[in-house]
């Protein structure tokens, strides 16, 4: 049976490759089993299982139906006709295991088609068993094959090298085992067009029990691959049969294209409306991270998206630990993004300063000077939410730091502490830090992050920093709550008066959003004002939400559409600044928790999630949520 381990990401598009069965083959040459796209299964985007077209003897049930992370059905076009095949991601596998799929102890060769995207590395396929291991994968730039009988020694070690791959492209490969119980070699064959070249790789011998596709038996150093169909044989074909074979699925498979994304399936739960577009911008895994939390989105004055997030390198926990703040760019609409750079990282080897991380991110883009800004909480040693204590140092207290971008977000400056240097900070407060997601910049120019404290006795209470000098300088509110409920994370918006919207999290867990409305004195220059009376509205389920104002009027705000659990990601609309607000259009059914919204250049709707284990990157037009609001619900008092 298989150890269901978390795999490792590796970064492979692959297709394996099989014909349905529709070849006249002699008897001695028929295939032990064939996967083809035609009996992939999946609902919506997320493949379920694969049966089988073709199988030897009638063989019972040898179905790919253990599913493993999130396969995905992946549609693509060849000869003028849409097909199916399977998309892995480096950390997702199908398979079945050695009691239903069977034993193949008198050799066997595997038959593939595949393409291999750049850079990519992993396990192409394994045996499901512990007792031996008949594989083949990509390391650092190589084609291996190998076989070993149990125990097994080398599981996470490299296997002979046969062929470089040749990345982008798509080949024929065929994968030859000797006999079960022979020392023999393993022969690898690659074609293009009818060019083959042989490699032979010396390996022990081990009998093919079970099947995996995706990842190795333990379910790790997963390849990110498409596979559409797998032909196994109980033999070692020779080298003319081979090509025989291989002529026949390049011809079946001519000029294979990917389908645009609006024309692929959706994931179960995701909206289906056309004018949405979905893409998955980190997983968990990707550049060996384990886990992407925590995203900030917005819009610099060139048009360019910048989404920031935490890098939580060794887990999925929050500050104190390895964590840095990682940014991707995209130059066109959220389409494609660029790979991603570290724009906050603290010295991890530092004795004491457990992982010594930065986190929680919020993106600010001053307009005016085209300055982007990064405000993040960094935690020497245990100084986050709950090991801060008194003090303006690192040593003692969390830190506000920034960093700062004057070219469209390619470069990024050293982090700036501002954390002794903010106006109206009380030295006995435990931790000051942003709100995570994205600050705004006011009409007259004035940015400003949403923020939180936490007084001296440890409640905390949401407010924002404010600075009218373009980031020179930053003041701090006062409590948009200065008793209860206490609040936190929160998000801002400017109302058609000028005055601020804050929208809270309520850490008494009342299961509805917290609201208030910050109105400045005549003196605006002083940075003063006054809080109106709070009040809840919209179900929330003690989870960070996205606030934005779009250009045309409306303010927007997401969050899970639930007051118990992080699910439903909801967008809704409110055309009167927050006193009322849409039932909402429902963007993601998944279990979705952190979301930040941006207007695009073009008056479009970005926004950055966290769901099942990715960021995901979303785009709809304004009016998918403004022109179906429906009547009016979730009121709130009008403060004035």
């Amino acid at each position: 049976m298989m150890n269901r381990g978390l795999p490792v990401r590796c970064g492979i598009v692959l297709l394996l490759l099989i014909s349905n069965g529709a070849t006249a083959e002699p008897e001695d040459v028929r295939p032990y089993v064939v996967y083809s796209s035609e009996g992939l299964k999946s609902s919506g985007a997320a493949a379920t299982r694969w049966d089988p077209q073709v199988t030897r003897d009638a063989l019972s049930v040898p179905s790919l139906t253990q599913v493993f992370g999130h396969p995905q059905a992946y549609r693509v076009t060849s000869a003028g006709q849409s097909r199916t095949v399977l998309r892995l991601d480096g950390r997702s596998a199908l398979w079945q295991t050695a009691e239903r799929w069977g034993s193949l102890l008198q050799g066997r060769t595997v038959l593939v088609l595949a393409r291999v995207a750049q850079d990519a590395s992993g396990f192409l396929f394994d045996g499901s068993t512990s007792m031996g291991m008949a594989r083949a994968q990509v390391r650092a730039g190589q084609w291996q094959v190998g076989t070993q009988l149990s125990p097994i020694t080398n599981a996470d070690l490299a296997d002979p090298p046969t062929h470089a791959v040749a990345y982008e492209s798509w080949q024929v490969h065929s994968f030859s085992f000797p006999p079960a119980g022979q020392s023999a070699s393993v022969t690898h064959g690659i074609a293009m067009g009818d060019q083959w070249s042989y490699h032979e790789a010396a390996a022990g011998a081990a009998p093919l029990r079970g099947f995996i596709v995706g990842t190795n038996a333990a379910t790790r150093h997963g390849l990110t691959c498409d596979v559409a169909e797998i032909r196994i044989y109980p033999q070692q074909l020779s080298s003319d049969q081979q090509k025989t074979i291989s002529r026949e699925l390049l011809q079946r498979w001519p000029e294979i294209r990917d389908l645009p994304a609006d024309q692929q399936p959706r994931w179960p739960g995701i909206s289906s409306d056309p004018r949405v577009f979905h893409h998955v911008i980190r997983r968990g895994g990707d550049d060996g991270v384990h886990t992407y939390r925590i995203p900030g989105l917005a819009t610099s004055r060139s048009g360019t998206l910048l989404a920031v997030y935490d890098m939580r390198h060794a887990n999925g926990a929050d500050l104190p630990g390895d964590i840095d703040v990682g940014l991707m760019r995209s130059t066109d609409q959220g389409k494609t993004w660029s790979p991603q750079q570290v724009i906050l990282d603290f010295d991890r080897t530092i004795p004491g300063s457990k992982g010594n991380g930065v986190g929680d991110p919020a993106i600010l883009v001053d307009q005016q000077t085209g300055t982007i800004f990064v405000a993040a909480l960094w935690s020497l040693g245990d100084r986050a939410w709950n090991g801060s204590g008194p003090g303006l140092t690192p040593q003692e207290t969390g830190q506000l730091v920034l960093t700062r971008s004057n070219d469209d977000g390619v470069t990024w400056s050293p982090p700036i502490n501002v954390t002794s240097t903010i106006r109206g900070r009380d030295p006995k407060w435990r931790l000051v830090f942003n709100g995570p997601g994205s600050g705004i910049q006011l009409r007259d120019g004035t940015l400003v992050f949403a923020a939180q404290y936490r007084e001296a006795s440890g409640p905390p209470h949401s407010c924002f920093l404010s600075s009218r000098d373009h980031g020179a300088t930053w003041t701090l509110s006062p409590a948009a709550i200065p008793h209860t409920p206490p609040t936190s994370e929160s998000q801002i918006a400017e109302c058609a008066d000028g005055s601020l919207l804050l929208t809270m999290r309520d850490e008494s867990r009342s299961g509805q959003r917290v609201w208030a409305r910050w109105t400045w004195n005549t003196e605006q220059a002083a940075q003063s004002g006054r809080w109106s009376e709070p009040w809840h509205a919209l179900p929330d389920p003690t989870c960070m939400a996205s606030l934005i104002r779009h250009p045309l009027g409306e303010l927007l705000f997401s969050n899970p559409n639930s007051s118990a659990q992080r699910v439903a990601l909801t967008i809704r609309a409110s055309s009167d600044d927050g006193q009322h607000w849409s039932p909402g259009q429902l963007l993601d059914a998944r279990g979705c928790m952190y979301s930040c919204m941006t207007v695009l250049e073009d008056g479009q709707i970005g926004i950055l999630y966290e769901v099942v284990g990715t960021l995901t990157f979303a785009r709809f037009p304004r009016e998918w949520v403004t022109d179906d609001r429906g009547v009016q619900s979730d009121s709130g008092p009008v403060h004035q």
